[in-house]
């Protein structure tokens, strides 16, 4: 369990990872709007949109899970993503005092700042605290001192071990060395 009240649902979105194209479709079958990315994934790339049509599910399924062999994490679409997503970084465990709140831009659904998504820094909300207050002191305690949290509205969509970038968008923006 990572959220004070001991359930993880209560901070992230529903999330499935899983190779079985079965349990992909079964997902899409659930929530009707979802997201699919690869485990591997950064900047936004590989990211898929399927909505309830589910046109090109299949294509999208076959391009991630590569005939069964890669793991593939399905999320239920978020509507907030239409203010953005923030990455939120912990430093040791803390959070620091900004995040950077990424928009998309034309018509991308995907806010990553590497394909064109612009980047405003932005303190801490309340609740963005809560998730790190939940999280820090487990990744921290695992030996993962920098780590950036994705959050899209009050949900967690990643956490981001090996590519938690954003600080300087935040020091340009801000002045804050983190």
């Amino acid at each position: 369990s990572v959220s004070r009240s001991g359930r993880a649902d209560q901070l992230i979105a529903p999330t499935i990872v899983t190779a079985d194209p079965a349990a992909l479709r079964a997902f899409h079958a659930e929530h009707g709007d979802i997201v699919l990315k690869p485990l591997d994934g950064m900047g936004g790339m590989g990211i898929f949109r399927i909505t309830t049509d589910g046109l090109n599910l299949g294509s999208a399924i076959e391009t991630l899970n590569a005939h069964g062999t890669r793991q593939v994490m399905a999320q239920r679409y978020l509507p907030a993503i239409v203010d953005g997503d923030k990455r939120l970084l912990l430093i040791a465990g803390e959070p620091a005092p900004y995040v950077l709140a990424r928009q998309a831009t034309g018509t991308e659904f995907r806010a990553n700042l590497a394909v064109g998504g612009k980047g405003t820094a932005r303190p801490l909300t309340p609740r963005d605290a809560e998730i790190a207050a939940a999280l820090g002191p487990i990744l921290a305690a695992r030996g993962l001192d920098l780590v950036g949290l994705d959050i899209i509205g009050d949900h967690l969509t990643e956490i981001n071990v090996t590519s938690a970038g954003c600080f300087k968008e935040i020091l340009d923006q801000t002045g804050v060395h983190l």
